[in-house]
């Protein structure tokens, strides 16, 4: 594991973040999360020159010998896909590809939500998911009469939930294109009259991460 913050690795439990009831945080490590809270409220280019103090001792350890612009470049460049300094939308994309499963939910004929575990087979950020499922499913009927759905995921601390409109995807190619060996397990074949994609466009994400609320509405861009 990696810290998000500061890029090193985490070799033990000792090395894990913590929240305040004392559970290990597997995102940070302790140095830059404690008790539920980062340690220095930093941009990244502050965590940056925090972590150019240790260099002296990063090139004794590794055999190397860079220089301060050197390791400042390298850091700019590998920082910058860490998840802390990432954008609040891109955070979301981090925790989607950390997960295993997400809540669909899908509107009943009742008016009421209904929430099923599916995994999640590609996506384009938060902005565009791509599920597969039975043609002849509950789900399916549900969003060919409502095709207002929702998805939320949980990753620790974190949590997303998206809100758009779903399309039931039975093009010849496209399902071919989407096909993975593991889809015979349900299906047999792409071939299968009961196999069909779902592709969820969100138009809204409420988003809480790291500590920090967001409300995004994604019809705007």
């Amino acid at each position: 594991m990696i810290c998000q913050s500061c890029g090193m690795e985490i070799k033990n439990d000792g090395l894990m973040g913590t929240y305040p009831d004392g559970r290990k945080n597997t995102e940070y490590c302790i140095h830059c999360y404690r008790d539920g809270f980062f340690t220095h409220d930093l941009d990244m280019n502050g965590q940056i020159e925090l972590c150019l103090n240790d260099l002296d001792a990063w090139n004794r350890e590794h055999d190397t010998a860079l220089s301060k612009d050197e390791a400042e470049r390298m850091m700019e460049d590998y920082f910058s896909h860490l998840k802390r300094w990432l954008s609040m939308e891109d955070k979301a994309s981090w925790i989607l590809d950390h997960v295993g499963y997400v809540f669909f939910s899908t509107v009943s004929s009742s008016g009421y939500p209904r929430s099923v575990a599916m995994d999640v087979v590609k996506h384009d950020g938060v902005r565009e998911l791509w599920m597969t499922t039975y043609y002849g499913s509950e789900k399916v009927r549900h969003i060919r009469e409502n095709p207002k759905a929702g998805i939320s995921f949980v990753h620790e601390a974190d949590s997303v939930s998206l809100t758009g409109r779903v399309e039931i995807i039975r093009d010849e190619n496209t399902l071919k294109d989407f096909w993975m060996p593991v889809f015979s397990y349900y299906f047999n074949s792409p071939e299968n009259p009961n196999y069909c994609l779902l592709r969820f466009r969100a138009e809204e994400a409420v988003l809480w991460i790291d500590g920090q609320s967001a409300h995004i509405n994604l019809m705007d861009e």
